[in-house]
């Protein structure tokens, strides 16, 4: 069994491996530090509000398309209050 201790001083590639290694490292945390310190664009204190708004300029149905779904949600509200009335008298005729 060989008893060598593997040390800068002692293996072939010696100061150079451990100086590259070093220099690896310091590029790697500059570019790491780098992109934890910049916020994306993507992320909402980045974002402008130039587009949120640009669609309620503009209603989204038109006044016949307005018109025709309040008759239909009128229309489902009588319905639920027949049914509910309905369920009423069949629970109390028990």
């Amino acid at each position: 069994m060989n008893n060598q201790v593997l040390s800068p001083e002692k293996s072939p590639w010696g100061w150079k491996a451990l100086i590259i290694a070093t220099i690896l490292s310091i590029l790697f945390l500059g570019i790491f530090y780098l992109a934890m310190s910049n916020e994306p664009d993507y992320m909402p204190s980045k974002q402008h509000n130039t587009q949120q708004h640009a669609f309620k300029q503009q209603p989204t149905m038109s006044a016949e398309a307005m018109a025709e779904a309040k008759q239909q949600d009128q229309a489902r509200q009588a319905a639920q209050e027949k049914h509910s009335a309905a369920q009423v008298e069949a629970h109390q005729g028990h």
